[in-house]
């Protein structure tokens, strides 16, 4: 009898000595929801911080928890590896090689951030993601709340900071609906998992409609591309996994003639656009004919930011004839790292959307709706080697399975 006590108590305490380090994951990644919305609108750069440390944090007490490391997708690592090492082979072709070098490092440290984190999210039980799902929603209210203050009042709180300089009110609000345009699918994955399908339905609509009234085309389309892409899921199985590699092999193969057809048709005079909208159409025919000078190995890794400076600067509109980057993600991988190098991406892409394929119902529908707004987002705006922004697509596809967790764990939800 003693030893039968005993024995129990011993079954306690290994009970207990086993909750606490899941019960640690679990405060790491509501930390990490919670303040995902706010960092992404009020200060991007900080994303890269965010993931990183959240990567510090959750890494240890994955292994506290199961005594092993956290085991990353391996088809996706060696994709992603494969695409880090041709940046790095391409820089030497480029204008600024230690500039590339140094950035090729920096992407791959997101990348594998994410491949560690993956695996660890997924490892998550169903309280946990529950409480995750609250967290992230209390983050996502609060950011909606500041950004409808700060929009309908004239931007107090940033005229405050002093940053209101160049139209930085503007910059700031378009970051901010972008990121809430991707944000909302892992918050309505959480709500739809909920039992709450209307609700998680009706959000990314509403927010979608309201921001059709502002200025963000990249953020309302966005919401677009993310809302079809549901209807067509719950319309069909199977039509998601078809609609997320259609969309990602379209994007690379009909972006170059569809660059030249706008070009072509005065896109870039039309007074129906709005002029940053006519600028792009002018980038993206400069684009295409340098990435048809060098189709197969491309100008070099990070080239874009001197390819501009290089061909005079200015274009027959009088604006710079590339700024930076193309505002194009595709366009900006066929132009640096040429065929091979989009190839390599396009690989990457596709096994992702082979990859959300395997996710619960709730998770996947609204993972589907993600990987196509952030296509099309990435093909409107942003150069596709800002960390913030890599940061940001990683942190946000994060909370997919954090929100609505794997397969296995969810099944008939």
């Amino acid at each position: 009898m003693l030893a039968s006590s005993a024995g129990h108590k011993a079954g306690i305490a290994e009970a207990g000595a086993r909750r606490r380090p899941q019960a640690l994951l679990a405060a790491i990644f509501c930390g990490f929801a919670a303040l995902l919305p706010v960092v992404s609108v009020v200060a991007p750069k900080g994303l890269v911080i965010l993931l990183l440390l959240a990567l510090v944090l959750a890494v240890p007490a994955y292994w506290w928890a199961h005594r092993r490391f956290p085991v990353p997708d391996v088809r996706i690592g060696v994709a992603l590896a494969l695409l880090v090492v041709w940046c790095a082979i391409a820089s030497s072709w480029g204008f600024d090689l230690s500039r590339s070098l140094v950035l090729a490092v920096r992407i791959a440290v997101i990348f594998a951030a994410g491949l560690l984190l993956f695996p660890v999210a997924a490892s998550l039980d169903e309280a946990a993601r529950a409480r995750v799902g609250c967290w992230l929603l209390g983050g996502f209210v609060l950011i909606l709340v500041l950004m409808a203050v700060e929009f309908g009042l004239g931007f107090p709180l940033l005229r405050a900071s002093g940053a209101t300089d160049s139209g930085r009110e503007s910059i700031w609000f378009n970051r901010g609906a972008v990121a809430i345009a991707l944000i909302v699918w892992p918050a309505a994955a959480w709500l739809w998992s909920r039992r709450a399908g209307w609700a998680a339905l009706a959000l990314p609509v509403l927010l979608g409609v309201a921001s059709f009234f502002m200025e963000s085309a990249a953020a309302t389309v966005g919401f677009a591309a993310g809302t079809v892409t549901v209807a067509l899921v719950v319309c069909h199985r199977r039509a998601g996994r078809a609609a997320t590699v259609a969309a990602a092999v379209v994007a690379f193969v009909a972006m170059p003639f569809a660059a030249l057809a706008m070009h072509g048709g005065g896109w870039h005079r039309a007074a129906w656009l709005m002029g940053s909208a006519q600028h792009r159409v002018a980038i993206w025919e400069f684009s295409v004919e340098r990435i048809a000078d060098k189709p197969l190995l491309g100008w070099g890794f990070d080239a874009s930011r001197h390819i501009g400076a290089a061909f005079g600067g200015v274009g027959e509109t009088g604006r710079d004839i590339l700024p930076l980057h193309p505002h194009n993600a595709p366009l900006q991988l066929l132009l640096e790292l040429g065929a091979i190098g989009a190839l390599a991406a396009l690989g990457v892409l596709c096994l992702v959307a082979l990859r959300l394929d395997t996710l619960a119902p709730r998770a996947r529908e609204c993972g589907q709706a993600l990987f196509v707004a952030t296509l099309a987002v990435g093909c409107l705006a942003f150069g596709l080697w800002q960390n913030w922004w890599l940061a940001l697509i990683v942190s946000v596809g994060l909370l997919v399975p954090l929100t609505a967790g794997p397969a296995a764990r969810a099944r008939g939800a």
